[in-house]
């Protein structure tokens, strides 16, 4: 039994939530487009084929506009829309969030159109091409965390001190677009040397979202270079054109990412192997030269060595002259010296007068009353002027 009152607007508001856990994906054919000039939202209206059963649809510009599809009378498009009813006017519609066309066909057809319009831009163009950075370090990664995309690039990737900004994203179908568009704008400021996007291979329906023209344009408009690996046997996504450099698989991102680093190890290796090679060149050249030179010093050293001998046998002789003839010299000033010794006459019957301690050699030096010291070989005699 139900007791609440509520009011209308209440009632549509608790309807209207009940009515978006409807969400579904359903396919119809278009009819009745109704696009306002100035307003911000559009009315079309999508039925079955087989019966005729018709839905009205609302969606915003916005979302229209994000799902790259040029909505006309016939062709067949599957809607993500859930039910909704218009308070003002109790009107019942599918309210859309994104749009996409059915079929290989219409798919190719779009693919073709949108292609050619860019291209006359030049996005594709070679000189436009930005060269991903030598060495690159700071890396953005944007793919599926689920899946063996990430797991084969992560895998692969070198360990050459990369730092990976990855960021989580839908890579399937017409719903990837928004977390596609979402997750470049979170890496837009990271500075970044090189942007990665990556998803396996699939139908084209399954690469809807890298064909969308917004996509496309952001990232022509990256700042860093960007690098796709979003592999398609056919045509390569319009994403995967306007890249600055494209490869077919996750495992070959990370191989071209390496490459340099790789290139650049094994010129250091190369270079370590010269110097290793040339130090060892040097070391044996100098090691002859060292061996030689002992080899000359030691003669050098024979030289020297019998040299020094023959001039100390010299200097030994010499010095034995020296001491000879200073031995006679000293014997010969002995001679003289006792020869010349006065004490000698007094044997012979001389004698030594002194006068006050001073020899006396003349009478002259004496006075009367001089005490004078007579000095004779056996003694001596004091005697007294008179």
């Amino acid at each position: 039994m139900i007791n609440e009152v509520i009011s209308v607007s209440q009632y549509l508001d608790k309807l209207n939530s009940t009515l978006k856990e409807e969400r579904a994906k359903i396919v119809g054919e278009v009819s009745g487009v109704q696009e306002y000039p100035g307003r911000s939202y559009l009315y079309f209206n999508i039925k079955d084929t087989k019966d005729q059963s018709t839905m009205k649809c609302f969606m915003w510009k916005n979302d229209f506009r994000l799902s790259g599809v040029t909505l006309r009378d016939g062709i067949e498009v599957i809607i993500t829309a859930y039910p909704n009813v218009y308070k003002p006017n109790g009107s019942f519609s599918m309210q859309v969030e994104t749009v996409e066309l059915v079929g290989e066909g219409a798919l190719q057809i779009a693919y073709e159109k949108l292609k050619k319009k860019l291209e006359l831009e030049g996005l594709f163009s070679e000189e436009r091409k930005r060269e991903i950075p030598e060495y690159p370090h700071r890396v953005g990664v944007i793919t599926s965390k689920s899946g063996a995309v990430i797991n084969d690039f992560l895998s692969n990737i070198g360990k050459f001190g990369f730092e990976i900004l990855f960021v989580d994203s839908k890579v399937e179908g017409q719903d990837a677009i928004r977390d596609l568009l979402s997750a470049i704008n979170t890496l837009k400021n990271k500075k970044l040397d090189v942007l990665v996007i990556m998803r396996g291979g699939g139908s084209l329906e399954s690469f809807q979202a890298f064909n969308n023209e917004i996509l496309v344009r952001e990232v022509r408009n990256f700042p860093a270079p960007v690098l796709t690996g979003i592999g398609h046997d056919k045509d390569a996504p319009l994403v995967s054109l306007v890249s600055d450099k494209n490869v077919s698989t996750p495992t070959a991102v990370a191989n071209l990412l390496n490459s340099t680093w790789n290139e650049a190890i094994s010129r250091v290796r190369l270079g370590e192997e010269k110097i290793i090679s040339r130090f060892q060149a040097v070391l044996k050249e100098k090691q002859a030269i060292i061996e030689n030179s002992i080899i000359h010093m030691d003669g050098g050293l024979k030289q020297v060595s019998n040299t020094i001998s023959a001039y100390g046998l010299a200097l030994a002789r010499s010095f034995a002259a020296i001491v000879d003839n200073a031995s006679n010299i000293i014997n010969q000033s002995k001679k003289i010296l006792e020869i010349s010794n006065p004490t000698r006459q007094l044997e012979r019957g001389y004698s030594i007068v002194r006068n006050k301690g001073k020899i006396l050699i003349s009478v002259k030096n004496a006075s009367k009353g001089d005490n004078l010291d007579i000095l004779l070989s056996d003694g001596s005699i004091s005697s007294n002027v008179i």
